[in-house]
């Protein structure tokens, strides 16, 4: 006796290559920001934040990178604070301090010498604001943290603290305070010089982000070497 089986035709899908282009096109960015998104919340938890605040955090630096504070007006110009790339690292800075996850003295000499190495890179460009090698403050951010913690845990949060504060003021505000720097960016058609302001996926949220990592990943493998940090279980 013969058993009738059902079959499943697979019928070829109703779409143009023009159509799986415009798909590809919306995915592929979404998957990297949904991506990059999932490594900065993994970074702020590993400056001691909990995850509800990770997740607040990087929400509001994304939303908050598109609002800008004015501030102090400068002819036709007007100089504002970035809430995503300026209001909130500063307000993680103060809290992972004011929490004792990190020395404030430290974190001083942290902002302090990244200051000095992002004022040294950062190159005033008029109608296009002020511009720095996006490493330089990653690198300087994480070298700091780790030589002031020697290795230990508390690299992650000295790193985070000294990239994003110290570029803001060795970039941003130490060339804004500058009259030759501030009159040619005010006078090149700029109508915001927005302190922080570079975007959620450029300046300061990178920098932060990056200089966590680094510092998180360079002091682990520190710690499992040994030569670091011997009170300290490797993970």
């Amino acid at each position: 006796m013969e058993t009738e089986l059902s079959t499943i035709a697979i019928l070829p899908l109703p779409f143009s290559p023009e159509h799986i282009l415009i798909a590809l096109a919306v995915l592929i960015p979404a998957l990297v920001i949904f991506n990059l998104l999932l490594v900065a919340e993994g970074a702020f938890e590993s400056i001691g934040l909990r995850f509800y605040q990770a997740v607040l955090v990087t929400a509001g630096a994304l939303l908050g990178s598109l609002i800008d504070i004015p501030v102090i007006p400068v002819g036709d110009a007007i100089i504002a604070v970035n809430v995503g790339g300026a209001v909130i690292p500063l307000f993680v800075t103060l809290g992972v301090v004011a929490g004792g996850r990190v020395s404030g003295y430290k974190t001083l000499v942290a902002v302090g010498a990244v200051s000095l190495v992002a004022y040294a890179f950062a190159t005033p460009v008029p109608g296009l604001g002020i511009t720095m090698p996006f490493y330089i403050a990653p690198l300087a951010g994480a070298a700091a943290g780790l030589l002031l913690a020697r290795g230990c845990r508390t690299a992650p949060g000295l790193a985070y603290a000294g990239g994003t504060m110290g570029t803001l003021l060795g970039a941003d505000i130490l060339n804004l305070a500058n009259p030759d720097v501030l009159a040619a960016l005010a006078g090149s058609g700029s109508t915001v010089l927005s302190i922080g302001g570079a975007g959620i996926f450029d300046g300061i949220f990178v920098t932060g982000v990056l200089s966590v990592l680094l510092a998180a990943y360079a002091g682990r493998s520190l710690r499992e070497k040994g030569g670091v940090c011997s009170q300290e279980k490797t993970e």
